[in-house]
């Protein structure tokens, strides 16, 4: 198995450049700083939920994979929320301050699944691993959005007082889309050309709106605020390091298929930076949105190191 890593550096520059046009369009006064606020809102409820159902309902339906994928969701429903809850009560240990808990906690436990993972496991393992990925991000946007979401809603000093409106995180966009898209697939029910035409369109700038919105968050941030932080540090060690580390040893004692792209997959995908979501759902949800852009900027900056040396290991 050959390791393309000329095509995972080009997917770390192109996200660099991303950051770094939202960065330059506040500070030149191309765009204000609260329009992060509309970005974060239009991607939430329209562009990623587009993502997430044309990921699925454009591709064959395959028993072998449908397999494959029901084993990675159930593994990666076990993981993501074991991750959580481990970054939660190590938040505490590492001392991380009040109001900075949940979104610590909540970049330790979710890695850029998509922009970062989808490529990555395509250059790396093909068509298939790229299909499995998109199955392992259906338990990411299961937990993602409604344990990881109360994680964040907690640093919110007036969450006591508003109330969590279960409901509306439960039965969210994002959710909605990802139960539609198993349905759609799983009874193969196609859509017509005129109905995913302007879906994938739309799901075509998911990535670039959250990559423009971290760099917005950014401009706020001095430079030698993001590097003298060691929670930033911290929460960096153990979505890129601790995590893969242990998500390798696991599978390598508890094989979950015959096929060894699952184990691959969830491994590749838990090496990845912290989820660019983290940004977006703390500037819904008012959390310290620059203290999360400061470790998705720490963290995107070691991984260039780091994902080679876990491609190596897989």
């Amino acid at each position: 198995m050959s390791l393309d890593f000329f095509t995972v550096a080009s997917n770390l520059f192109s996200l660099f450049a991303l950051i770094a046009v939202g960065y330059i369009a506040v500070k030149t006064g191309v765009l204000k700083p609260e329009a992060s606020h509309y970005f974060s809102v239009f991607l939430m409820k329209i562009t990623l939920p587009c993502t997430i159902f044309i990921s699925l309902v454009t591709r064959e339906y395959d028993s072998a994979f449908a397999r494959d994928g029901i084993i990675i969701i159930i593994a990666g429903l076990v993981m993501f929320t074991a991750m959580l809850y481990t970054s939660h009560w190590l938040a505490k240990i590492f001392r991380v301050p009040e109001g900075r808990r949940g979104v610590w906690a909540f970049i330790s436990a979710y890695s850029n699944s998509g922009f970062m993972g989808f490529p990555v496991a395509l250059a790396l393992f093909g068509v298939e691993g790229l299909a499995l990925s998109v199955m392992l991000n259906i338990a990411f946007n299961i937990t993602i959005y409604t344990l990881g979401a109360l994680e964040i809603i907690h640093d919110n000093p007036d969450h006591k007082s508003e109330g969590v409106d279960m409901k509306s995180i439960i039965f969210s966009s994002i959710n909605i889309s990802t139960a539609l898209s198993l349905i759609f697939y799983f009874c193969r029910i196609k859509i017509p050309f005129a109905v995913e035409a302007p879906v994938k369109y739309l799901s075509d700038v998911t990535t670039p709106i959250s990559m423009v919105i971290i760099g917005m968050a950014l401009a706020h941030s001095k430079v030698s605020d993001i590097f003298s932080d060691i929670h930033t540090w911290t929460a960096s060690a153990l979505r890129l390091i601790i995590y893969p580390l242990i998500s390798c040893l696991v599978l390598r004692v508890f094989p979950l298929s015959e096929n060894p792209l699952v184990a691959a997959i969830i491994i590749l995908i838990n090496a990845m930076p912290g989820a660019t979501v983290t940004a977006v759902l703390s500037e819904m949800y008012h959390a310290d949105v620059d203290f999360a852009a400061r470790i998705m900027f720490i963290q995107n900056l070691a991984c260039i190191v780091t994902i080679p040396l876990v491609c190596m290991m897989i």
